[in-house]
């Protein structure tokens, strides 16, 4: 099989996102045991696709699943923390049951690809990613911005299943959301004491804001009938500044910060 953006937005996130978003998060057992997982579960994930799909395929995406699982575990016993940094660990076992369903083949809920590994995708950047980075840029707006993230994520799925009205106005909230927390991550470049971290943050809004620009676009286009931009042409741009600018940039930006180097 050969390895296409989606495909690759999506190891990006499992062999780089989620090892960096989890450093962010309350320690516990479970996501210690997440942690150890992690590289052998994303070993397998990648495998994965490159196995026709079918039930071996399933199988070897499945223990990621599981890492997503504890990782959730972990939000459960840490519920009274941050609500952000909850959500954050709540939300990928989403992206992992739609991984699994993607790579079985299996067209779950009715959608057909690439939707189902698109929503996987989605939950490993802006339902994982974003309210982290929301937590970290604080602030009364970081955390306001965030909640809209929490509450927007469950809305677009509702919208998918139920009203293209209802979709609608959750892809609203998410753009709203984000681009708060773009603009609370500018507020809080000034706190940053690395220059390259001070940089990196400031590359990962203004990457967040052209990107939701774009999904407000297609959405736009999709629910009047005069679609501007294809779903391909969408993960080319509106995916690779989600992913690559706001997610990995904005990560990386608070681990030089804190640590003083990227990696």
């Amino acid at each position: 099989m050969t390895i296409g953006l989606l495909e690759f937005l999506f190891l990006l996130a499992i062999w780089v996102i989620v090892p960096l978003g989890l450093s962010f998060l309350p320690d516990s057992k479970p996501l210690r045991v997440a942690r150890r997982l992690q590289p052998v579960a994303a070993i397998l994930a990648t495998i994965s696709f490159f196995v026709p799909k079918g039930f071996a395929a399933a199988a070897l995406a499945a223990p990621w699943l599981a890492v997503n699982g504890l990782v959730a575990l972990g939000g459960l016993i840490h519920w009274k923390g941050s609500l952000l940094k909850t959500a954050a660990m709540m939300f990928p076992v989403v992206g992992g049951i739609h991984l699994v369903s993607s790579r079985l083949g299996h067209p779950l809920a009715g959608f057909p690809e690439p939707i189902i590994l698109l929503t996987a995708i989605h939950f490993h950047y802006t339902a994982f990613a974003a309210p982290i980075l929301a937590a970290l840029a604080g602030g009364r707006l970081g955390k306001v911005a965030g909640l809209g993230l929490v509450g927007g994520t469950p809305l677009l799925a509702a919208g998918f299943l139920f009203s293209p009205h209802l979709k609608a106005a959750a892809v609203g909230v998410l753009v709203v959301g984000v681009v708060g927390v773009a603009v609370a991550q500018l507020a809080a470049v000034a706190r940053l004491k690395s220059r390259t971290a001070r940089l990196l943050l400031a590359a990962s809004s203004l990457s967040v804001i052209a990107g939701m620009a774009l999904a407000a676009l297609y959405e736009h286009g999709f629910y009047t009938g005069r679609s501007w931009l294809s779903i391909s042409q969408m993960a080319w741009s509106h995916g690779l500044l989600n992913g690559v600018g706001f997610s990995l940039g904005g990560l990386l930006a608070w681990k030089t910060d804190r640590d003083g180097r990227i990696l």
